[in-house]
């Protein structure tokens, strides 16, 4: 594995850790602000509008994470030097 493949699983690992803080970090201050406002009769629009994006964040976050090791060999492909 080259210099440039470790960099480019490095550099997604990075990008798919703070998709996923930052899908945690919106998905706890939505629930925290709109806690008071729960209505039972409208569960379908408070998990459309107060979850979906941040769970769809954590769960970008997730698979960057796991599948960062294909995806930087991908990127890095024709990075490295032959002559290196």
């Amino acid at each position: 594995m080259g210099k440039s493949t470790s960099a480019a699983i490095l550099a997604v690992r990075l990008l798919g850790l703070f998709w996923l803080v930052a899908g945690l970090w919106m998905l706890v201050a939505n629930v925290i602000e709109s806690a008071t406002e729960f209505n039972p009769s409208f569960v379908g629009y408070y998990l459309q509008s107060q979850l979906l994006r941040p769970l769809l964040a954590v769960g970008v976050g997730l698979l960057l994470f796991i599948f960062s090791r294909p995806l930087g060999r991908r990127l890095a492909r024709g990075l490295d030097s032959p002559n290196a």
